[in-house]
């Protein structure tokens, strides 16, 4: 009974597609979303964190600001290549990726900037799989030839268990 609970949790789990996602975090940041610019950083914020459980680094990477620099959840700063390279390589592919977004809101008419909290699961083989782990970010999405790309990134893990 129990190997056959395990292969029904396993398939399940298969099944399930990874996710990515967000949600307001209080009323400030659904009126912000009103904004045109908020709107469409979100909706590239939405596409990168896809972008990143689906493993598809072309996508992930379009995302990026030729001048991006971020950080990693090796506590280096990256440029879109070493990024590349990174997604390329699986490390930095979460199984699943939630934002609360606390703060959303323009900051010249060409950035936008978000901030809140993540919480993901690293994929297996890096050093936290199997573990939730909790971070506070802050993203600011720049407009760069009619489409928002990500120009800068921190985010800082805060719980791991």
């Amino acid at each position: 009974m129990r190997i056959h609970r395990a292969i029904v949790m396993t398939a399940l789990a298969l099944a399930v597609p990874a996710r990515a996602d967000w949600r307001a975090a209080n009323p400030g940041v659904t009126e912000a979303a009103k904004d045109p610019r908020v709107a469409a950083a979100l909706a590239a914020a939405t596409r990168i964190d896809e972008a990143a459980v689906a493993g598809d680094t072309e996508a992930f990477i379009s995302l990026f600001a030729p001048d991006a620099r971020v950080n990693n959840p090796f506590n280096t700063v990256a440029t879109p290549e070493m990024a590349r390279r990174l997604m390329a390589s699986g490390v930095i592919t979460p199984k699943y990726l939630h934002r609360s977004i606390e703060y959303a809101g323009p900051r010249r008419d060409d950035e936008v900037v978000l901030m809140g909290e993540e919480t993901y699961e690293p994929p297996t083989g890096t050093p936290q799989a199997g573990k939730t782990v909790r971070r506070r970010f802050t993203d600011v999405w720049r407009l760069q030839n009619g489409k928002w790309k990500l120009s800068l990134r921190q985010a800082t893990v805060f719980v791991a268990k």
